[in-house]
């Protein structure tokens, strides 16, 4: 820095420069200006030139200084003024100069007396501060350079430097205020103050520094180190060698002052690591020093830290970006950073003039910091003394320990100490030499992981601010230039530390572990400090959470030997046990500190074991320590949940490296992830679910050991991918965990002494033995003798020891029925083990009982573990690479995480807290049951994901190792017997005991594990208790029966006693009732399939013979009294399912139980319940019981009438009146109930249905009713009508939740969007024309399959060559498209007859016409095709014949008389009462004369054939009733008017009947007829008009029903669609055979045949159809074979159904898999049968669709059990629920009915999803308005008469030659001779109109269309009348 001053100092010129050195040394110059000449001189002068020029004339320089200074002190004497001060300045600048550039003189004591007595004046204590500060500097530049020559009083002035500080009668004066006059003299006499010596610069009035002590020892230590660098020696050795010789005196002076407990014994290369004990404040309260001194400790420490910090800015960025955090109490701070100087009172002023070194280090004020900028050689040469010294070294270490034992008041001192440590561990590549290993000469270690203390986290903690810390100086050196520092000679070494070469440099290396073992030891001591000042305690906290962080960072990131690892365990159990050895119970509240420490300390314990065990062998004897530990403070709920939190990660690691499967990423989840990715189209990953998670509590889970070359020297690679699973991607098997082989001498860790068969290793291995159902008497004995569940311990299966048989490709396992084991102790604490094991448990091996002798624990000495591996040939690896594999928990050299270890360290941890039902707290035992429970779900989520395939393609063998689901048995079996304070934890235990034995299990549950759970069941059922039977029916559940446990059926009657509670609570959420329900709903099947079964007695161990009779009496009253009474909805329709089970069994089985009727009824109740879905679940089951019509005629006759009375009361009831709109859900509901109410009248016998009483109509009468009024709407009077009717059918008393009957139908807030038909009125008017239609008339001659006709307009013409409807028909003119009352599209065609087929057709042998009128006619229901022909003659009436015959018989040549026209005889008939009886035919020739034929004809017909009654129940041949209009005066007239008529036809005849002969006579007799020959018709639509005309629909009342269709290619299309169109309800659904081991797509979809059952299931299903002629519903399938030949189909007349059977396709090749895959995947419902030993999952069948999969079955029993997996919006659908147990008999109905109704659930929630009929009436409303033709009457009877005019067709148009005059004329007169028209005349016009029409013509087609447009508004009002009753109205 003086050089490059000196580049910008002021240069004085040469020749005056010369002549101030000559003025210098010239004596006869005064004083004051040879001071002058000397300043010049120092100004422009280099240090160097500056020393060669005091060397030669130091006398004269010595002398000038020396008079100045007297000169200056008599004038300060006098009067002290600045300028006088200024004079002071410069002479002491002199005088610092001569100091350091004559260092070799004053060495020799040149001048010593006279120095010495100016320095006594300036550190007289009358003078200021700044003077005594300056005399303190001054004199430790005189005595460094004195050295060992400086005399005893040198030394003594040393001591009494700092006021306060030190023993010596002086210091009372040197630490108060200066005494003035002649006290001073009189009681101060002494080296500085002696009498003659006094102050130069009193500071009187001065203010001093609050602590002065501190001030004036923040100057010592500073100068001790600013100075030596000033001293300008020849050698530059000596700056060392002085700064020795100044720290040897402080040390054994000032050091011995501030730490009077300094122990100079201590030794960092041979340390004692005695465990710290536990301190009281009070104790360190009085060995603290007063406080003066305390702060000069703060100083020293934090002096002494300056030196050896190797950071400079302490990592700023790091420690901003990831704080430092322990707890979530406060931000570990360090307010004082220890890079600081002491920034109170640190000397320097703003006046001083002394050198540029000096200035610049003086601070302005006393309150600010040390700058010491100008600090870099001297850093050197201190921190060269302080670290090449053993001595040196252990002082600094001793300093930081006593540091450590200060009391909280000396906090700073503890934080920078704590500071220094962590900058050491976090910068390792710039660790100071001790640290270092003394093989490590010199070098630093810069190891791969670089991370700062400051990114170790905590998840629960909040941020906190990293200390940050402040350089002493700008560019500070590394401690590698110390380490490296250049070699010093002997003399050098010998001087500072007695070393005798250089060799023997390297003593000073302890090595990091040492340094690592001493600070752990030593911080503990701020843990054991105890307080109850509230301030204080959070100071200690403060700390605490420090050290836990380096801790913490040591255990992550530094490689730590065997001994420092046990160190830091045996240190962190003394703080444990010493912060939180009191544990909270009861009324004691832990303190400020251990409730802010406990986390930090518990996660840090735990988690450093772990770590401990990964990196070296933790002996058995810290283990036992650990388990004491723990398990004594379980009573803290910090432990719980951290040791949950560790288990959770533990078990994580168990699931990678045991069973490869990474639970952040598992199969399943993948599968899900690639099938949502697929769904939304997108091609980017999806985001997984890892995380970079840096906490402390997770990261010591990774697999990688710490990265530091020493620490991973000695390791052997190990293989992650050699232990993946097979389902997880891995290929090799994984070593053998059970071959046993003793590990070494010592102890396993923190077993119990006793012997056993168990092992930490020991996992799972699969059987693929089948349990067989045993003797439910054996079983109940086993109950009765086995032990109390706390005794019991599960059973213990053994594994083969690993064969090395060369043929042996693989690891095999087997299970060995001998080494089952049970048995029975005395303790209380059982302790889970896993079965098929022969190595301790976790539990047993943490839990000591010295107490007993035959505790069921094993031996710490059991510990075998062993690793095996197979190469990739499949031989066995020798015997050296086995080993090199192992983990070091098993004797290997592998660090870090494998099997074996996360296998031990799972099962220790898990029983680390010891027996938990010991723990005294319920609370914190409910924690430890909340995370078993976890766990417990964990492992089977581990053991879902074990053996999956992840691309799907092929299923993986079974795996090797399963999870140890029952390893927690023992402590649920336990908890049961605890007192009721335990209430929850015993509920979390019945819990985990359900969940795991009621589930598949991979090898059988022994039989004493069943029979203790079954003991379980039956005493917590026999209890009655509320909570204990929720939990065992909501986690049982269906599944209990349904899972093959041996047995199970024992307990039936607990079991319908558990629902009978559950359901007869109150309580409707806490209660699992929808589990109740399912639960006893399950049984339905059983006491058909069953005879007599064995059951346990409730309440007592007694075995019973339970009947099938009364078994199903019970099961069906409760569902009964549910179905009725339950309030929650879904159980409510669980139970209506049940009953609808129940319903179908006994129709099946024809077993017709008692209560069928009784539960008939109950549906029909159910139809008015307030839960919409409840009502729609039980209109789904009637309709299903409509199959066995006949079944319930035979048991009731009367019942199906019923059904369908009440059905359609209830449905007349919901139809709400005219106007007022219901909610779409309402809609659904009653069209679900008009189907419902069809479906029953298709299936009655029609004499059923017509049969009537004396005081009730038909029953197909009130279901017309009952439509009509849907499509009309109710009035008033109606709905009431229909209130009154349902009232007396249905007791309301009998059920809850029903309707109101009177309360109000309808909503005046519907959803039913504008524009949108009604869809019951639809509905309504497709049921009305469906009955008029197919009742008795389905399913017709061509079977089930076809429902509307297939024959076109275009069929049977063979002039029109085409093979579709096309525009050519439109040009036929036999061809006239007609729409009927607008919901009818009629189609007249006229054929040739075809009188040339084999047989003569359907007209064989009669004479008819040539033609044929077929008529088409397409309506909601469909196409119906009609045909017509005219008959002419009987078959033996030949052609011509009636001529020849007419001719024959009347004999015109021979003159014969003629008939008269009356007849002679006048006489009539006597008439007969006799009358023919209603059965016979009136033929002929058996009538009499008097015999109305006519009239008996029909009363014949009414008879014989019913369904021809006009209205039902009237004959046909009443009288018809007066025409309306027809008056009585009418009918005199006419009567007149016949009478008349006789009248006079008599009297002509009486008149000319004598004239015989003449020509009156001719005129009397009758003239002969002769037939007329047969003409043949000519115009081509001439038996179409006819049929037109005699249907009536050319009638006048018709015309406003009747109308053309404009033919366009537009209505062809439409025509097309609607002929496309199903008119009925269509579903296709999957049936998918899954066999044995297949789990993948490939696989199930490559299946050809299937099982026996599974072909009688399909077969169930439907009738097998040939697809090549099927004319149904095809779903899909093509009809080419390449879909398959035969499929399953079912139909209804309202339903088809056709079943997509994978085995049924073909799956031979590519194209047909892909094939399959469609049709499969792409229905919305899957039936699959599984007869794999795992359940089925969702997403094997990779689809969008498939939203409902009814899984079956198959059970040993032969029944069969059904799961429903519905995706989560579908709602709840019957009649089968998930978890119901069908026998083969009513699986496939019942099966098929669900799935027909899954699908109608389904497809009702798209969005804008319309029924079929809904489809069909919207395209229906398309053509009438888009395509039908409003015209004239005129027009509309051309298109009649001729649909396409000939091509040499004219029509003349009159009107052009009309005026208007005339034309107007012409109306009036059409107008008023209408009486003889039909319709006005006008002349017939072309249909394409003229662009010219007349007046007349446009008026009358105005009047016409506005006639046509009211008669449109009127359609459902009378017909418009005729204009002869106008007429006669006029």
């Amino acid at each position: 820095m003086s050089s490059v001053l000196d580049m910008f100092r002021t240069r004085t010129k040469e020749g005056e420069l010369k002549k101030s050195v000559l003025k210098v040394s010239d004596p006869k110059k005064d004083a004051l200006t040879r001071f002058k000449h000397l300043r010049i001189v120092l100004d422009n002068y280099s240090k160097l030139e500056a020393k060669d020029f005091f060397e030669a004339n130091y006398s004269h320089i010595y002398f000038i200084f020396n008079d100045n200074f007297s000169n200056v002190e008599a004038d300060l004497k006098q009067r002290a003024n600045r300028a006088h001060r200024e004079d002071l300045d410069a002479i002491l600048f002199v005088f610092e100069k001569i100091l350091t550039l004559l260092p070799e003189l004053i060495h020799k004591r040149w001048m010593f007396h006279s120095i010495g007595r100016i320095l006594k004046k300036l550190l007289h204590p009358g003078n200021g501060l700044k003077i005594r500060k300056d005399g303190i500097r001054l004199f430790l530049l005189w005595y460094q350079i004195l050295n060992e020559n400086a005399s005893e009083e040198c030394h003594e002035i040393f001591l009494q430097l700092v006021p306060g500080l030190g023993k010596g009668i002086h210091q009372e004066v040197l630490y108060g205020k200066s005494q003035s006059g002649a006290e001073s003299k009189e009681s101060c006499s002494g080296i500085i103050i002696s009498g003659d010596i006094t102050p130069i610069l009193p500071g009187s009035g001065e203010k001093l520094p609050d602590n002065i002590t501190k001030h004036y020892f923040d100057a010592l230590i500073y100068y001790m180190v600013s100075e030596v660098i000033k001293v300008e020696w020849k050698n530059k050795r000596m700056r060392e060698t002085c700064f020795v010789f100044l720290f040897d005196n402080f040390k054994s002076s000032y050091l011995m002052w501030l730490l009077p407990t300094f122990d100079k014994a201590g030794d960092i290369y041979n340390p004692r690591l005695d465990l710290p004990e536990s301190r009281q404040v009070s104790e360190l309260e009085s060995h603290d020093m007063p406080g003066n001194v305390s702060d000069c400790r703060y100083s020293f420490i934090k002096w002494l830290a300056h030196f050896v910090f190797i950071s400079k800015q302490h990592d700023k960025a790091i420690e901003n970006q990831v704080p430092e955090t322990v707890g979530s109490e406060e931000d570990i701070t360090e307010t004082d950073q220890p890079m600081a100087a002491a920034a109170e009172n640190m000397p320097g002023s703003n006046a001083s003039t002394l050198s540029t070194g000096s200035h610049h280090s003086e601070l302005d004020s006393m309150t600010s910091s040390l700058c010491y900028e100008e600090w870099v050689d001297e850093n050197d040469i201190v921190r060269s003394v302080l670290l090449t010294s053993r001595e040196n070294i252990n002082i600094i270490h001793e300093s930081f320990r006593q540091a450590f034992l200060f009391s909280l008041n000396q906090s700073k001192s503890i934080k920078t100490v704590i500071s220094v440590y962590k900058d050491w561990f976090q910068h390792a590549d710039q660790k100071p030499i001790f640290m270092q290993e003394p093989s490590d000469i010199g070098l630093g270690h810069a190891p791969d992981h670089h991370s700062s203390l400051s990114d170790i986290l905590e998840e629960d903690s909040s941020d906190e601010s990293a200390p940050q810390t402040k350089d002493l100086s700008k560019s500070l050196p590394s401690l590698d230039s110390i380490n490296n520092s250049r070699i010093r000679n002997a003399s050098y070494l010998g001087a500072i530390g007695d070393l005798a070469d250089g060799g023997r440099l390297n003593d000073v290396r302890a090595g990091i572990q040492k340094v690592l073992q001493v600070f752990i030891v030593n911080s503990a001591n701020v843990f054991l400090l105890q307080t109850d000042d509230e301030s204080a305690m959070s100071e200690q906290v403060d700390l605490c959470k420090k050290v836990i962080n380096i801790y913490r960072y040591l255990v992550m990131n530094i490689n730590m030997e065997q001994k420092t690892w046990e160190k830091m365990l045996q240190v962190l159990l003394c703080i444990t046990t010493g912060v939180l050895g009191d544990v909270p119970i009861f009324n004691r509240k832990p303190t400020d500190l251990q409730k802010r420490l406990a986390t930090p300390i518990f996660q840090t314990i735990i988690v450093t074991w772990i770590r401990a065990n990964l990196c070296v062998f933790v002996s058995g004897q810290l283990w036992d320590q650990f388990l004491g530990v723990l398990s004594s403070l379980s009573g803290w709920p910090e432990l719980i949940r951290q040791w949950a939190n560790t288990m959770d990660t533990l078990t994580r690691v168990l699931a990678k490296q045991v069973y490869g499967l990474d639970l952040t990423d598992l199969p399943l989840q993948r599968l899900t992830e690639q099938k949502e990715k697929r769904r939304r189209g997108k091609s980017q990953e999806i985001p997984r679910n890892k995380s970079n998670d840096k906490s402390f509590s997770r990261s010591w889970s990774k697999n990688e050991p710490p990265n530091d070359k020493a620490f991973t020297s000695n390791a052997v690679p190990f293989e992650r991918g050699k232990y993946k699973s097979d389902g997880a991607g891995g290929s090799k098997s994984r070593p053998d965990l059970n071959k046993q082989r003793s590990l070494s001498g010592e102890p396993s860790p923190s077993h119990s002494r006793q012997p056993s068969n168990a092992s930490d290793s020991a996992l799972y291995i699969r059987s693929n033995s089948d349990g067989n159902l045993a003797d439910p008497k054996d079983l109940v004995e086993r109950l009765k003798d086995s032990p109390a569940p706390e005794d019991l311990e599960v059973a213990k299966l053994s594994m083969r020891d690993l064969q090395s048989d060369p043929d042996v490709d693989s690891i095999s396992f087997e299970h060995s029925e001998q080494d089952t084991s049970y048995r029975c102790t005395d303790s209380r604490s059982p302790s889970p083990t896993s079965i098929h094991s022969r190595s301790p448990s976790p539990i047993s091996e943490l839990t000591v009982h010295p107490q007993q002798k035959d505790c069921p624990t094993p031996d710490r000495d059991s510990l075998h573990i062993e690793m095996a591996a197979t190469t990739t040939d499949g031989g066995i690896e020798t015997k050296e690479c086995i080993n090199d594999m192992r983990s070091v928990l098993a004797g290997g050299s592998v660090q870090g995480w494998l099997p074996d270890n996360a296998v031990v360290l799972w099962k220790r941890m898990l029983g680390i807290l010891g027996d938990v039902n010991q723990i005294m707290d319920p609370e914190n035992h409910v924690m430890v049951y909340e995370e078993l429970s976890k766990i417990l779900d964990t492992l089977h989520k581990i053991r879902n994901n074990l053996g999956v395939t992840e691309d799907n393609t092929f299923s993986p063998p079974p795996p090797d190792f399963i999870p140890p689901t029952t390893i927690f048995t023992p402590w649920e079996f336990e908890c049961l017997s605890l007192p009721d304070d335990y209430k929850r934890g015993k509920l979390l235990a019945y819990q985990l005991l359900c969940q795991t034995v009621v589930k598949r299990h991979d090898v059988p549950l022994s039989t004493e594990l069943l029979s203790q759970f079954y003991m379980c069941l039956h005493t917590g059922i026999g209890t009655r208790d509320q909570e204990i039977i929720n939990v065992l029916v909501k986690h049982c559940g269906p599944r209990f029966f349904s899972t093959p446990l041996q047995s199970s059926t024992l307990l039936l009657k607990n079991f319908i006693q558990a629902v009978e509670i559950v359901l007869s609570s109150s309580d409707l959420r806490q209660t699992p009732r929808s589990e109740a329900l399912s639960l006893i709903g399950s049984l339905m099947c059983f006491p058909n399939h069953y005879q007599d079964l064995q059951v346990l007695n409730v309440g007592e161990l007694s075995v019973e013979s339970l009947s099938s009779n009364t078994l199903k009496e019970c099961i069906i009253s409760q569902l009964l009294n549910s179905a009725k009474k339950e309030s929650a909805e879904t159980a409510r329709c669980i139970a209506l399912s049940s009953i609808g089970v129940y319903l179908y069994e006994e129709l099946c089985h024809q077993t017709l139980h008692s209560k069928l009727h009784e539960a008939v009824i109950v549906l029909l109740g159910n139809l008015r319940c307030k839960h919409k879905v409840a009502a729609k679940t039980a209109t789904a089951i009637l309709s299903m019981l409509c199959d066995h019509t006949d079944q319930l005629l035979n048991y009731h006759a009367a019942l199906p009438k019923h059904i369908i009375e009440v059905v359609t009361a209830t449905v007349s009831v919901l139809i709400p009146l005219t106007g007022i709109e219901v909610s779409q859900e309402e809609r659904k509901l009653i069209v679900a109930m008009l189907f419902c109410v069809v479906e029953w009248c298709m299936k009655m016998p029609i004499s059923l249905l017509l049969e009537t009483t004396d005081t009730d109509r038909s029953c197909v009468f009130k279901v017309f009713q009952v439509l009509d009024v849907a499509v009309k709407g109710h009035s008033t009077e109606s709905l009431s009508q229909a209130r009154q009717l349902l009232a007396g059918m249905i007791q309301d008393s009998d059920f809850a939740h029903l309707r109101e009957l009177h309360s109000p139908v309808g909503d005046y807030k519907s959803d039913r969007k504008s524009g949108e038909s009604d869809s019951i009125q639809c509905a309504a008017k497709l049921l009305i024309n469906h009955m008029v239609n197919h009742m008795c008339h389905f399913p017709m001659g061509s079977g089930a399959s076809r429902l509307s006709s297939s024959i076109q307009e275009h069929h049977d013409m063979e002039e029109l060559e085409v093979n579709d409807l096309k525009q050519e028909i439109f040009y036929s003119s036999n061809i006239q498209f007609f729409v009927q009352n607008k919901r009818t599209l009629v189609s007249f065609i006229e054929l040739p007859a075809l009188v040339d087929l084999p047989g003569g057709g359907v007209t064989a042998g009669l004479t008819t016409a040539r033609t044929v009128c077929r008529v088409l006619l397409r309506d909601l229901t469909g196409k119906y095709a009609w045909e017509s022909s005219m008959l002419y003659a009987p078959p033996w009436c030949q052609e011509g014949s009636s001529v020849k015959n007419a001719k024959a018989l009347l004999d015109l040549s021979s003159g014969s008389e003629l008939e008269p026209l009356l007849s002679h005889d006048e006489h009539d008939a006597p008439l007969t009462d006799t009358e023919r009886p209603s059965s016979m035919m009136p033929l002929y020739n058996l009538s009499l004369p008097h015999q109305d034929n006519l009239n008996d004809m029909l009363r014949y017909i009414g008879h014989t054939s019913p369904e021809c009654h006009l209205i039902p129940g009237e004959p046909l041949n009443l009288e018809a009733g007066t025409p309306e209009g027809f008056s009585t005066e009418s009918e005199e007239a006419i009567k007149g008017m016949v009478i008349h008529q006789k009248v006079n036809e008599l009297q002509y005849y009486s008149k000319h009947k004598m004239d015989q002969g003449s020509l009156g006579f001719q005129k009397m007799l009758a003239k002969p007829q002769v037939p007329c020959e047969g003409e043949e018709t000519t115009p081509p639509f001439q038996m179409c008009r006819m049929m037109l005309d005699q249907l009536g629909l050319l009638a006048w009342e018709q015309r406003c029903h009747f109308d053309l269709l404009r033919k366009s290619d537009k209505l062809l299309r439409e025509l097309k669609n609607l002929d496309n169109q199903k008119c009925r309800e269509t579903h296709k659904i999957a049936v998918i055979y899954v066999a044995e081991g297949q789990e993948d797509k490939n696989s199930i979809l490559s299946n050809c045949g299937a099982s026996k059952a599974f072909e009688d299931f399909v077969a169930g299903l439907g009738w097998e159809v040939d697809l090549e002629t099927h004319q149904g519903f095809l779903g899909g399938l093509q009809q080419n074979r390449t879909t398959g030949n035969t499929a399953p189909y079912y139909a209804t007349s309202l339903t088809e159904c056709i079943f997509h059977v994978s085995t049924r396709m073909p799956s031979g090749t590519d194209d047909a898999m892909h094939i399959k895959m469609r049709h499969l995947g792409n229905d919305e419902i899957h039936i699959i049968w599984s007869e794999h030993t795992r359940d089925y999952r969702r997403g094997i069948i990779p689809t969008e669709f498939g939203d409902v999969l009814i899984i079956i079955y198959p059970l040993p029993s032969g029944l069969y059990r059904i799961e429903i997996n519905k995706k989560a919006e579908v709602p709840y659908f019957g009649p089968l629920f998930d978890g119901a147990i069908l026998d083969r008999k009513v699986l496939p109905g019942l099966v098929r009915a669900t799935a027909i109704n899954a699908s109608r659930v389904k497809r009702s929630l798209l969005p804008f999803y319309h029924s079929f009929y809904e489809e069909r009436a919207k395209n229906f409303e398309t053509v009438i308005q888009q395509h039908v033709d409003f015209t004239m009457f005129e027009d509309f009877a051309a298109n009649v008469f001729a649909p396409v005019l000939p091509q040499n067709a004219t029509i003349m148009d009159q009107s052009q030659d009309l005026s208007f005059t005339a034309s107007m004329t012409s109306v009036d007169q059409s107008q008023s001779s209408a009486v003889d028209q039909v319709s006005p005349a006008m002349p017939r016009q072309s249909r394409a109109g003229s662009s010219d029409t007349g007046i007349f013509e446009r008026t009358a087609k105005r009047l016409s269309l506005t006639r046509r447009k009211a008669s449109k508004t009127s359609q459902h009002q009378t017909p418009p009348e005729s204009p002869e009753a106008r007429s006669k109205k006029s």
